[in-house]
């Protein structure tokens, strides 16, 4: 697959993405309306967009992805999946204690 061809394909799934988002937009507005409903709904989910945005879309992933590569190249020493384990690892336990907190609360 060259450059160009993934290039255009994660170009075309962004757009794909963002006219998915606009008609989600449009059909919530349209079924529910500017209600009390509706913002409960939008507030209820601030938080979970928010960890999505970090860990998924963002800076955990522009972090993570140069450590993971530098385990690569020192292989005899460090076993890539060592750094992934880690990083699943402390994602668990901060989940844990966000969901203990958030619970008690």
């Amino acid at each position: 697959m060259g450059l160009a061809k993934a290039a255009l394909t994660v170009s075309g799934l962004t757009l794909l993405s963002r006219i998915t988002g606009l008609a989600r937009e449009n059909i919530t507005a349209a079924v529910f309306g500017a209600t009390g409903f509706t913002d409960a709904f939008f507030v209820a989910f601030r938080l979970p967009n928010l960890l999505r945005r970090l860990f998924a879309e963002g800076a955990f992933s522009q972090a993570f992805v140069p450590i993971l590569a530098e385990a690569r190249e020192q292989s005899e020493r460090n076993h890539p999946g060592d750094a992934a384990a880690a990083a699943r690892a402390t994602h668990r336990i901060v989940d844990r204690v966000a969901t203990v907190l958030f619970w008690a609360l």
